[in-house]
């Protein structure tokens, strides 16, 4: 591996296979030998495995302030995708670099971590952070770890850069999410007797219609600025049954909801729990006394709530010359960030359109006016 370039380094992260079902350690410890190369400080912190790491590097003056540059290190599964080459082996093809996270997101983490020498020559005013997590993918699971040990530590960056992947336009806002599971636990029979039993695929048929019909009752209350602008529930993943002759005793059904971010997200829990007691459970208790739905929360991130005021998109403004700060469905670790009290706004390389999909790119355009950007972040934290 070669570390010359922002593609050459891009190309590197890339051929590091940081699904998050897997260890990101290696990929830690190669970003990790580059920073202190250039002086960075470093420090980690761990998922309850130990098998993987967020990393901090700070260069350039101690003290509060400066600029957080992040970026996540997890890439989502390749399986079963139709891809045209091999994920974890780079490709430049016509301009546009192939492999899993070219855009989502070691395209902008490559870039940052390429002009970690510059920073180190430079003669900062103020400090430039990096910020690699683990598990965004998953709902964001590494990043409060990091933020946490933020705080304990008494280091307080001034605002923070998620190079999530916007075509380098900049993003002050985004939704919250939630994934949660709910078990269907009925009671098992033969299907030539259904109300001898409680058939908890039905249930599950049943619930998931129920959540359909609480998306639709959020869609009165809109925010245009999103696209779509309203809350949304919906399952997204579901198992049951054994067998086509038997009632079956339990499935599992995966759902999410992505909300307005200046929005209360416990009320929609709150309302599919209360109509599915009164509209669903009913009918399924008086064959099983035992019918139950349990629901649980898996993973949560918060919204990044506009703030045109924040020192974040001022800074992002000025660097770029952008008049307009956009607003996304799709959730990231930066309301993770402003609920820390660091002022985060959204600018990467690449587009959303080609995140999770086979035959994943970034253009070779994109990853210089990315650069460009950041040798801009380097100068504004040199005067």
């Amino acid at each position: 591996m070669s570390n010359g370039g922002a593609l050459d380094l891009v190309k590197a992260l890339i051929a590091f296979d940081t699904t998050s079902r897997d260890s990101n350690l290696a990929l830690i410890d190669y970003a990790e030998d580059l920073l202190k190369k250039a002086g960075a400080r470093c420090r980690r912190t761990f998922d309850p495995t130990g098998k993987k790491a967020n990393l901090f590097a700070t260069i350039g003056p101690d003290g509060d302030g400066g600029y957080v540059l992040s970026g996540h290190t997890d890439v989502v599964p390749v399986d079963g995708q139709d891809w045209s080459s091999d994920p974890f082996k780079p490709e430049v093809r016509d301009g546009l670099l192939y492999g899993r996270g070219a855009c989502d997101m070691k395209g902008f983490v490559g870039t940052a971590l390429a002009l970690a020498p510059v920073m180190a020559q430079a003669k900062l005013n103020k400090p430039i952070h990096f910020a690699l997590s683990y598990d965004e993918e998953v709902g964001c699971a590494g990043v409060g770890g990091l933020l946490a040990d933020l705080k304990a530590q008494g280091i307080r960056p001034a605002l923070a850069i998620i190079g999530e992947p916007t075509l380098m336009h900049l993003v002050g806002a985004h939704k919250g999410g939630a994934k949660l599971v709910t078990r269907c636990c009925g009671r098992e029979g033969h299907s030539s007797q259904p109300d001898r039993g409680a058939n908890a695929v039905m249930m599950a048929g049943e619930f998931m219609a129920l959540l359909e019909s609480v998306q639709e009752e959020l869609r009165a209350d809109r925010d245009l600025r999103f696209d779509p602008p309203w809350t949304t529930v919906q399952a997204t993943v579901v198992h049951g049954g054994t067998a086509v002759n038997i009632l079956a005793k339990e499935a599992e059904i995966t759902w999410e909801y992505r909300f307005l971010p200046d929005r209360d997200p416990a009320r929609i829990v709150e309302r599919v729990k209360a109509r599915a007691e009164a509209e669903v459970l009913p009918k399924y208790r008086a064959r099983a006394a035992e019918a139950r739905f349990d629901t649980a929360l898996h993973a949560h991130y918060p919204g990044l709530v506009m703030d045109e005021e924040s020192p974040a998109i001022a800074l992002a403004r000025e660097l770029t010359g952008a008049n307009q700060t956009e607003a996304v469905a799709y959730g990231t670790e930066a309301g993770h960030f402003q609920n820390s009290g660091i002022p985060a706004v959204i600018c990467g390389p690449g587009s959303i359109e080609q995140a999770h999909r086979p035959d994943e790119f970034c253009a070779l355009s994109e990853l210089e006016a990315c650069e460009a950007f950041l040798r801009k972040v380097i100068a504004k934290a040199s005067a």
